[in-house]
């Protein structure tokens, strides 16, 4: 009994001590035993624990190991020298590697969706950027590995859906050959005990190399064969051949020299095991020498007798067959293959094809699962860098170097999807892409040999270089084509052959896989070309299936880093723009000095309490001095301690960014603003809002229809206008709001600066509703909830969301207020903005080939004063009902809209041209002008042109 359990033994527990009891102690204390034994047991204790445990568990401890790999190499010194340097393989000389392979050396395995096995003990991944810790090879030698779980741990969740006792890729564990009778021992057994006992050895091991293994051991037994080799079939069609990484096997052998092998390769169809491959028909040669397709240079030149040949086909429960079996000399002279040995191999090969099947189905699977982590760390490399393109490429190209096993990685690229040089091609599928005629800049890594300046120390060299023009990349961007091929090899429409020159690469060029990075308009972003296969002659089947996902994660970062650039110089854009607005679009300090230098007349004086006003008497400066005049008389100033200066410079800067347009000018705008202002004053709506609602409702007033174009929302949708693209909905409202955030941040018009954030939050809500409400959209929307509230004398008007119906209807009214004016004031308006319509009508149908509405079809114009009592009747007359009903002082624009309404039935009935109505002898030095901007989204019995 080791040291550490008698001193276990002999702690205090609360429990009568007994063995069930300590067993349960410890179950419920876990954590007990480990801190136990780090703090009490000596080196002596953990070393008799660590044998212990061994052989409790039938394996080989570990001074055990080292005496048989003592034992074993010195073995290997002695025996077998001159028969292990060359081998045959269907009379091929097959020379073994003089030195050993890397685990990092892709093999032909890879190419046939097959994950090269893994030597018990050994890695399967190397990841250079991890964190490394250091370790000892069998030479001695120090060597770095990645500090990351072994591959047997990514698998265990695979492991835990299956059976305990398989042999799984990677697993820890002894040899076969070290657990395994001998020969002599096996063959003791009967016929039906030993063919059991021999399935049974093969059937929990999913290690292809471990698998192949054990059968070529067993068919030796069952055969009482000298050696035997296995190979595997890959491909398909007329691309398949035959691939071994197993061959010569003898009793002698040992798996670990298995996985060191360099895998042959041979061409379906030829030599004994090609033809076995392709007939399906087993071949027992008693005489090597009397077969045509057996070489005999061979054997003179390796000093070898070959005598007899049994080879066969393995094949899987659907009868196809996925490789060959060959068993070579029958041992002890015993003469050639007999029948009964071609029927005991054929019945153990069924066994076996199922086996090898359920292997390399495994494997393929592992195949999926290092796609799937290669892609996942792609990922996080691409998309945690998504500001610096340098520094995106770096990474991407040294990862691509690293999941493709290459020397060097480029990728070209061309400025942006949508930049000039583009030819449309046809490609086999027939969709119309683009595709670019050169390359802007080209990004390149290199690593091991191809590294030009080793002094640097630096692992990969890494440079953006305009090179000359790459043919090969250009060929696969415009024919849209994966490109996988060596020097020399033709390739169908590409002039020339691959090399450096055509690659405009520097370096020597063993092998390219290029393929175009697309976005997700088909436009091609760049090229990227993989470079020189480690140890192989080609990229293989496999790396073109990843390729492919591997430029995908490319154009993804790639076009998200040319968002992002593109967003840092629309933002400075946009800072430009500003500097711009602030210089040209802002009031200079000219226009601010003659307005402080103006007495500011009273509301009486400028008419503005009355809801007939009318702008005409006023000059452009005495609209800024009334706009300031109701700031005072809503003591506005005041209460938000509105600096006067910045006051003024804000209100001649919002008159500057109307356009000089026929209808939605700054007159409108000035003329919405005092109507609300007589609604809150005149009205004494200013009692039912708090100061905030009440400053938010005249600042969005006068900024309602700023930088209008003249042109509905409806135009803008129709002219595919960046308006339209840049809002979803209520394209011209939205853009009236953020252009009054504009130029209320330009320094100097900041007038709402004394406002605390809570209130700078709460004013903007507030404006934007104003604003977003002159859509009449949405008074349609809301009409009828909002004539129900106001004929409910128990209507709340506190209420939160009537308190927003209510603003908004008022802002709609004072919006279509024209319409309530006197009658020489309201008919000259309605000419200015028939004429807009008309104009807007006429674009329509002479850039668009649209018929325009109704309302804005300048053939229609002698039927004005038509629209115009249809627009009343079905907009204006309930509005202002509804007005009236919720506040009696405003019963003058109900008054007002019916008078008009009457005029213009009088017209209608006289049926007065336009012509008549322009003739009229009004001479106003300007108009009062209203908007309308959605009516051509009417039906035409509610359309109309409001004055």
């Amino acid at each position: 009994m080791p040291s550490f359990i008698k001193k276990l033994g002999s702690c205090v527990v609360r429990m009568p001590l007994s063995e069930p009891n300590v067993e349960r102690y410890l179950d419920e204390h876990p954590g007990f035993l480990q801190k136990y034994v780090v703090t009490h047991l000596s080196e002596t204790d953990l070393k008799d624990l660590y044998e212990h445990w061994y052989k409790a568990h039938g394996r080989k401890s570990s001074t055990e190991k080292e005496r048989k790999r003592s034992r074993t190499e010195e073995e290997g010194k002695s025996c077998h020298a001159v028969e292990h340097k060359t081998s045959i393989v269907d009379n091929q000389l097959v020379v073994p590697p003089a030195g050993k392979a890397t685990l990092e050396t892709p093999t032909p395995e890879e190419a046939m969706d097959v994950v090269p096995s893994v030597a018990p003990g050994k890695q399967l991944h190397q990841f250079p950027n991890r964190q490394f810790r250091k370790t000892v090879s069998r030479e001695g030698a120090p060597i770095l590995k990645p500090y990351r779980r072994s591959f047997s741990d990514d698998l265990i969740n695979i492991r835990s859906l299956l059976p305990t006792n398989l042999q799984l890729p990677g697993e820890p564990g002894e040899e076969p050959s070290a657990r395994r009778r001998s020969r002599e021992e096996w063959r003791q057994l009967n016929e039906p005990d030993l063919m059991m006992e021999l399935v049974r050895d093969i059937a929990q091991d999913l290690d292809l190399v471990s698998l192949c293994f054990k059968i070529l051991l067993n068919v030796g037994i069952l055969t009482n064969g000298d050696r035997c080799s296995l190979f595997l079939i890959f491909g398909s069609g007329d691309q398949r051949f035959l691939v071994s990484k197993l061959f010569d096997v003898t009793e002698n052998s040992q798996l670990t020299d298995m996985y060191e092998h360099k895998p042959i390769r041979i061409p379906y169809g030829k030599g004994i095991v090609g033809y076995v491959a392709e007939s399906g028909e087993t071949v027992n040669i008693p005489d090597a020498y009397q077969d045509e397709r057996f070489n005999k240079a061979i054997d003179m030149q390796t000093g070898f007798r070959t005598k007899s040949i049994l080879c066969m086909p393995v094949k899987n429960n659907q009868s196809e067959i996925v490789g060959v079996a060959q068993v070579i000399n029958k041992k002890d002279e015993e003469g050639p293959f007999t029948a009964n040995d071609e029927k005991i191999f054929e019945r153990y090969l069924t066994f076996c094809g199922i086996g090898i099947t359920n292997a390399l189905l495994f494997q393929s699977s592992v195949i999926m699962y290092k796609r799937s982590d290669s892609l996942v760390l792609l990922a996080h490399y691409i998309f945690e860098e998504q500001r610096d393109m340098n520094n995106l490429l770096r990474r991407v190209l040294k990862k691509g170097c690293e999941m493709f096993s290459s020397t060097g990685c480029r990728i070209l690229l061309r400025e942006s999807p949508e930049s000039d040089g583009l030819t449309t091609v046809e490609p086999e599928n027939g969709q119309v892409v683009k595709s670019s005629e050169s390359f802007v800049s080209c990004f390149e890594i290199y690593t091991g040999d191809d590294i030009k300046n080793k002094e640097s120390g630096d692992e990969y060299e890494f440079q953006n270089i305009l090179t000359p023009q790459d043919a090969l990349a250009k060929f696969v961007a415009e024919k849209l084509k994966t490109i996988n091929a060596v020097p020399g090899e033709p390739i169908e429409g590409f002039e020339g052959m691959v090399c450096a020159e055509t690659i405009g690469a520097d370096r020597e060029i063993r092998s390219v896989l290029a393929m175009p990075i697309l976005n997700e308009s088909r436009n091609v972003l760049g090229v990227v070309e993989i470079l020189n296969k480690k140890g192989e002659e080609r990229f293989d089947r496999n790396d073109e299936s990843l390729f492919e996902a591997f430029t995908l994660f490319c154009g993804l970062g790639i076009y998200n880093v040319m968002n992002f650039e593109r967003l840092i110089k629309a933002n400075n854009a946009q800072k430009v723009v500003l500097e711009i607005l602030s210089y040209h679009a802002s009031a200079n300090k000219d226009e601010v000095s003659l307005i402080e230098r103006e007495e500011i007349p009273s509301a009486d004086s400028l008419n503005i309490l009355s809801f007939e006003f009318a702008d005409h008497s006023l000059d452009t400066d005495q609209t800024v001095l009334a706009t300031i005049r109701m700031f005072m008389d809503l003591d506005l100033i005041n209460k938000f301690r509105i600096d006067f200066q910045s006051l003024i410079r804000w209100s001649i800067t919002v008159r500057k960014n109307y356009r000089d347009v026929m209808y939605h000018n700054w007159r409108h705008g000035f003329n919405v603003a005092q109507m609300m202002f007589a609604m809150l004053t005149s009205g004494q709506m200013s009692q039912q809002f708090t100061d905030l609602e009440v400053f938010a409702l005249l600042v969005g007033s006068l900024c309602h229809d700023i930088d209008h174009r003249g042109t509905t929302n409806q135009f803008q949708k129709l002219s595919d206008s960046p308006l339209a693209n840049l809002y979803s909905t209520s394209f011209m409202e939205y853009h009236h709001f953020n252009h009054f955030l504009t130029i209320s941040q330009v320094e100097g018009n900041n007038i709402f600066k004394s406002l605390n954030e809570k209130e700078y939050a709460d004013f903007l809500d507030l404006t934007k509703t104003t604003i977003l409400a002159t859509d009449l959209a949405l008074y349609f929307k809301h009409k009828a909830l909002f004539k129900q509230l106001v004929e409910n004398p128990s209507t709340n008007w506190d209420d939160g969301e009537n308190r927003v119906l209510l603003r908004s209807m008022m802002i709609t009214g004072c919006d279509l207020s024209a319409i309530t004016k006197p009658w020489e004031v309201q008919r000259m308006v309605a000419e200015k903005i028939a004429s807009e319509f008309f104009n807007q009508g006429d674009i329509e149908r002479d850039k668009f080939g649209h018929t325009p509405a109704y309302m804005m079809d300048r053939s229609k114009r002698d039927e004005l004063p038509k629209m115009q009592v249809g627009f009343i009747d079905n907009i204006c007359l309930e509005l202002y009902e509804s007005l009236e009903k919720a506040n009696p002082l405003f019963r003058p624009l109900l008054d007002g809209c019916l008078s008009n309404r009457r005029n213009w039935s009088n017209l209608c009935e006289r049926r007065t041209s336009f012509a008549d109505i322009s003739s009229a002898n009004i001479t106003l030095t300007s108009i009062n002008t209203n908007r309308v901007g959605t009516l051509s989204n009417q039906p035409e019995e509610e359309s109309g042109v409001e004055g």
